[in-house]
């Protein structure tokens, strides 16, 4: 993987930006995140999606990551493919975004990453030095703009759910099958907290995303192992923890981990161009619907009294009726914040 892009503050476009204060070490009181000072913090973010797990949705291209880059490499050629997606991680986030985000806002950043980054299939037992060279730079120019980082485990080996975005090539969650994959992915991440400790940029570490257990109790299991060996080496950092059937579902937790944030994903059918759906258009009869959605998501929230993050999709439709949508949404949610 080759050198990130070339980035520093005074490189950034004159934008208005609101003021962040510098970055703390946030934990979970109760319902709310605080930080070092014990002030409550509402994290208003975004997706670095399509830069460390490319998505076919925002590339254009068919299919899961590994068949993009198979692709292009038997069209350019393995040393022109790879030189190609070096340089589209290398330009994809600078400091002018930053910038940009914080001048819409915005305090923290969700970064999506795949396994492979750290990761050789043909060398599973290696993790790999460059994987955390890539987080760092994203790590070091948030710092720099007062944005927290949340780190996202978005694909794992044989995919955690049954969709493209796992980069498994098939439509089954076989992570679930096999304990090898499970343990691997736990040892990435004790080497990733210890990677990260004290640092305050990063508000926590989101152990994966959108897992899908058709049995829902092996996934109670490894976030228990997960958990654990996390807090072994990292005991202050934030977990944000996504509920099953791709964060929709806490029915199986019972166990409430401590300083830990529950994730879920409230994807409404009404922000997507639906061929046959009647448009959006704020109706009490819709508005009432958005809430019943959202409202049984986050009863698991509620019931317990823990922060919940609300992941949400604003990238297919941004105009006026995802906007309103997203007003509805806001004025029942928990503490935690959204993305």
């Amino acid at each position: 993987m080759a050198p990130h892009a070339d980035t520093d503050a005074t490189s950034t476009q004159n934008v208005a930006q609101f003021s962040n204060p510098p970055c703390s070490m946030l934990h979970v009181e109760g319902a709310d995140i605080v930080d070092a000072s014990g002030s409550k913090v509402i994290l208003k973010g975004a997706g670095l999606g399509g830069h460390l797990n490319f998505e076919n949705f925002i590339t254009g291209y068919p299919g899961h990551e590994h068949e993009h880059r198979a692709a292009m490499a038997e069209v350019l050629g393995r040393e022109k493919a790879q030189f190609f997606f070096d340089r589209l991680i290398h330009y994809f986030f600078t400091d002018a975004d930053a910038a940009y985000f914080q001048s819409l806002g915005l305090n923290c950043i969700r970064v999506p990453f795949n396994y492979r980054h750290f990761i050789d299939d043909d060398n599973p037992s290696v993790i790999k030095d460059p994987g955390f060279k890539l987080l760092d730079n994203i790590v070091d120019i948030c710092g720099r703009h007062n944005l927290y980082v949340i780190l996202d485990l978005h694909a794992v080996p044989g995919g955690q759910n049954q969709d493209w975005h796992c980069d498994s090539g098939i439509g089954k969650a076989l992570f679930w099958d096999f304990r090898l994959f499970q343990d691997q992915m736990i040892d990435l991440w004790v080497n990733i907290a210890k990677h990260y400790v004290g640092n305050p940029v990063v508000a926590g570490y989101n152990p994966l995303n959108e897992p899908a257990d058709p049995k829902h109790t092996r996934l109670i299991a490894w976030y228990d192992r997960m958990e654990k060996a996390i807090r072994e080496v990292d005991p202050d950092h934030i977990l944000w923890v996504d509920g099953n059937t791709y964060a929709m579902d806490f029915s199986h937790f019972t166990r409430i981990m401590p300083n830990t944030v529950y994730a879920c994903h409230d994807y409404a059918n009404m922000g997507f161009p639906i061929p046959g759906q009647d448009p959006y258009t704020g109706t009490e009869e819709q508005n009432a619907k958005l809430r019943r959605q959202f409202n049984r998501k986050a009863e698991f929230s509620r019931k317990h009294n823990v922060p919940l993050w609300n992941v949400i999709l604003t990238s297919i439709d941004a105009d006026v009726r995802m906007r309103s949508i997203l007003a509805v949404r806001r004025s029942t949610a928990p503490t935690g914040g959204f993305s």
